[in-house]
């Protein structure tokens, strides 16, 4: 087990419990006190595995977690728990609705259309079914040309609100190829 501190600019991951009391007391910024000695070595030996800040005295706190990882970098690009590392040329993953079927489409989305009331000024939400038939190369192409013909639409508010393309208020049907 590994331990990540940290106060403001000064950081490390140290190999063990005296090593972080160690490091924590080269901060010139931090009084090392036997109290805050004996919590450090404490939460090194305790079960929890949460991060722990310790306040000083001059109400400024420092960090300390465990890790798996062996060094800063290492705990910087997979975190606390040593996860796998990030892979430089992943592929990214392509859903349905970024595959290319061109063709005529049937789109019906359902969107939350922001009514504004003239004399409050507040607006209230209500769900408008918006359908057309389109050319497109996928549903992808689809849902960007539907929901920014909406957004840019003069009659509709800007604070409506827009399903996800994975929503199921969002529907792309491939009519004829």
């Amino acid at each position: 087990m590994n331990y990540y501190a940290r106060y403001f600019d000064s950081e490390a991951v140290l190999p063990s419990p005296h090593a972080l009391v160690d490091f924590i007391a080269s901060i010139p910024q931090i009084t090392m006190t036997e109290e805050l000695s004996d919590a450090i070595l404490k939460f090194c030996v305790d079960k929890t595995s949460y991060p722990r800040h310790f306040r000083l005295p001059n109400k400024n706190t420092f960090i300390v977690i465990k890790t798996n990882s062996e060094t800063l970098d290492e705990f910087k690009t997979r975190g606390a728990n040593g996860g796998v590392m990030p892979m430089e040329n992943k592929e990214p993953k392509q859903s349905p609705a970024d595959e290319i079927h061109p063709g005529k489409y049937s789109v019906s989305i359902v969107f939350r259309r922001a009514i504004v009331n003239p004399e409050t000024r507040k607006c209230s939400f209500v769900e408008e079914t918006f359908e057309v038939e389109m050319l497109a190369q996928s549903q992808r192409q689809c849902f960007d040309v539907v929901t920014e013909y909406l957004r840019n639409h003069p009659e509709i508010d800007t604070r409506s609100q827009y399903p996800s393309i994975r929503s199921s208020n969002f529907k792309a049907t491939l009519m004829e190829a």
